[in-house]
């Protein structure tokens, strides 16, 4: 079967035209000798594969969808007699099957095919749904208005380009009545790109008024350009050039080029090159060696060799995909791509088109590509070079991975292996790597990968990764672990979480936990978050509430300022409420100076006031000036702390 999907998608153009070219029967007498003419290939082969326990079988059919079923021979049975033959047998017994078929048993005979659970049920819908949409759209329309949207995002797009093929302009107005944005979409899509096979043209203006509906239409311009160039590459190539500046444009020169680009790279290159310079063309360009060098790596070198001017040649380089040449090349052959390189980037573009070399290299021979990496001189080529083997490594064998970083010498080169390794490592979620950073003895490999272990692991298990963050060996990563831990814990139980930090935690570290722990959880939910501000530890002295109340205070004005505002408004006078304040004044002063003004005069703390109130103060100037001296002079304040507002006003007016 591993042949199916890429002859099914050969063959599936052809059913509608087959169909198509032969009318359906309208009796069912016909209908009985097709199914009989396509041969009973029930046997005793067939019932004995039928009583195997891995047999497909159907849910219950209703009484009328076995009666259709029965009557057109396409029953549960019959499709499971079919498991065994070559892909190309079956279609053409399935297509014999179904081509009589009345088209008033459609709707059931589908509606029967959904309960099938064999891998040919698919096969044999698509088969009818294309000889459907062929001889009744709207028949079928109506039938997959009624199904579950899974079942109809099944059929939908292949009923919209069979449709398009018979009446376009009937087929894309039912689109444009679609009601879900995202149906609407993608059955858009189908219906442009079976009109641009015969009309570019009108694919075009369908595309574009896709777009002035909002849904982006910049890919599939690239592909109506691509198939338009196929015979006539020239119009296609003109007609990109006229549209107006931006992505769409993009995309649909480089689609007119692709045929130019696989005959004669060069020249498709040489006549982009010729065009006047502009946004649109760079991008283009850029596009294009995306698309065509990375498939002729030898027409890229020859392009990048006549180039002469050294930001031109460096960015055709930057845009060449060099990371996935042990498809193509073995290991000595990337080697010389290594030193071509060298040969034509410097800098920065050298050094990230190494670590890209160094991701083929591991492709193409594991084994050998440590030695290459270690071998490298000191640089950013060879520090980005580590980090794509330590990844690729731990993506084959965390265990050679976390001994490759144990093995480094160099602190940085260790940090840099770790960073490469540390994503796949951490999102493992394996008890084997768990296992390896906690019995490490360096304590380095502790420190980069333990909090990122437990950070997901105590979103589903906080007990489970509360005892390995706590058995670990390094208190510095022990700690982080505990507290990525307790972020997540904190906002499941708080009671629990409270309680252990009394318990379990020293004092002059409660801190560092209620920091994290409140400040995440004010970025998911800060209305739940200040609810247990007021359950902090004795341990947790004024300051230290103050800078929890201005954290937490900080993500709630981001996310809802009335909400945080009305919050703060209910907090007693203090250090808790002038941190607040103070974060409330800094987020809306540039917006609604005028409230800045208001809060920043009401916080206690003399300094901490007059901060705010100067920094209210300037961005109110800018804006209304005689309404910022009013304020002023009116506010409830001494005298002494209006001087130096009133005189910052003074001087913004001589200015």
């Amino acid at each position: 079967m591993k042949l199916f999907i890429p002859i099914l998608a050969l063959l599936v153009g052809l059913i509608g035209g087959w169909f198509i070219a032969r009318p359906a029967a309208s009796n069912r007498e016909d209908t009985s000798q097709a199914t009989q003419a396509s041969g009973n290939v029930e046997s005793s082969a067939v019932a004995s594969r039928k009583s195997e326990t891995n047999v497909p079988v159907a849910e219950d059919l209703t009484a009328a969808e076995q009666t259709v079923a029965d009557a057109t021979g396409v029953t549960p049975e019959w499709l499971t007699s079919l498991v065994d033959m070559e892909p190309l047998e079956q279609l053409s017994v399935l297509l014999e099957r179904m081509r009589d078929s009345s088209s008033e048993d459609f709707g059931t005979l589908m509606t029967a095919l959904q309960k099938y659970q064999g891998s040919l049920r698919w096969t044999a819908q698509q088969i009818l749904a294309t000889k459907w949409a062929a001889t009744d759209s709207r028949g079928m329309l109506a039938y997959l208005e009624t199904q579950p949207e899974d079942q109809q995002q099944n059929l939908r797009n292949l009923f919209y380009s069979v449709w398009a093929k018979e009446d376009p302009t009937a087929a894309y107005a039912s689109v444009l009545q679609l009601a879900n944005p995202r149906t609407q979409l993608s059955a858009m899509q189908s219906v442009i790109r079976t009109v641009a096979n015969t009309n570019p043209q009108g694919a075009i203006e369908m595309a574009t008024e896709m777009s002035a509906m909002g849904h982006r239409a910049d890919w599939l311009m690239g592909n109506i350009y691509e198939s338009w160039a196929n015979t006539e590459p020239e119009a296609a190539r003109e007609s990109a050039l006229n549209l107006p500046d931006g992505p769409e444009k993009v995309k649909a020169l480089s689609g007119a080029l692709q045929n130019w680009i696989q005959e004669d790279s060069i020249a498709a290159l040489g006549w982009l090159d010729s065009l006047p310079m502009d946004g649109t063309i760079y991008n283009s360009r850029k596009q294009v060696f995306r698309n065509l060098l990375n498939r002729d790596f030898d027409a890229a070198k020859e392009f990048i060799a006549s180039k002469t001017d050294p930001i031109e040649r460096r960015e055709v380089v930057e845009n060449m995909s060099l990371g996935n040449l042990g498809w193509q090349k073995d290991f000595d052959e990337i080697l010389e791509v290594y030193d071509w390189v060298g040969e034509v980037t410097k800098g920065q573009s050298y050094d990230a088109k190494v670590g890209d070399v160094v991701r083929s290299l591991v492709q193409a021979d594991p084994a050998r590509v440590e030695a290459f990496v270690l071998n490298l001189p000191a640089g950013n080529a060879r520090m980005n070079a580590l980090r794509n083997y330590a990844r690729q490594l731990a993506e084959r064998d965390p265990v050679a991975a976390i001994n490759f970083a144990q093995s480094m010498g160099d602190v940085d080169e260790k940090d840099r292996v770790l960073q490469g390794m540390s994503w796949r490592l951490t999102r493992d979620g394996s008890d084997g790597i768990r296992s390896l950073v906690a019995s490490s003895e360096d304590p380095e490999i502790q420190r980069k990968l333990a909090s990122g272990i437990v950070s997901d692991w105590s979103k589903y298990d906080q007990k489970g990764a509360l005892l390995w963050a706590d058995s670990l060996s390094d208190e510095n990563a022990r700690g982080r672990a505990l507290q990525s831990v307790y972020k997540n814990w904190m906002q499941a139980d708080p009671n629990a979480a409270l309680a252990y930090l009394e318990t379990s935690v020293d004092e002059h570290k409660q801190q560092n936990f209620l920091r994290d722990g409140f400040h995440e959880w004010s970025r998911q939910d800060p209305a739940e978050a200040v609810t247990w501000l007021d359950q902090l530890p004795e341990s947790v002295d004024e300051n230290e509430g103050a800078d929890l109340y201005g954290s937490v205070a900080r993500n709630y004005v981001q996310h809802d300022p009335m909400a945080a505002s009305e919050w703060i408004s209910t907090l007693d006078k203090g250090p808790k409420r002038d941190s607040s304040v103070e974060t409330l004044v800094r987020s809306i002063s540039k917006t609604d100076p005028e409230a800045g003004f208001i809060w920043a005069s009401t916080v206690s703390d003399e300094t901490k006031r007059k901060n705010t109130l100067n920094e209210s103060l300037r961005e109110w100037i800018k804006v209304d000036l005689n309404a910022a001296y009013d304020a002023v002079a009116e506010a409830d304040i001494e005298a002494a702390e209006k001087k130096p507002l009133l005189d910052m006003i003074e001087n913004a007016k001589q200015k």
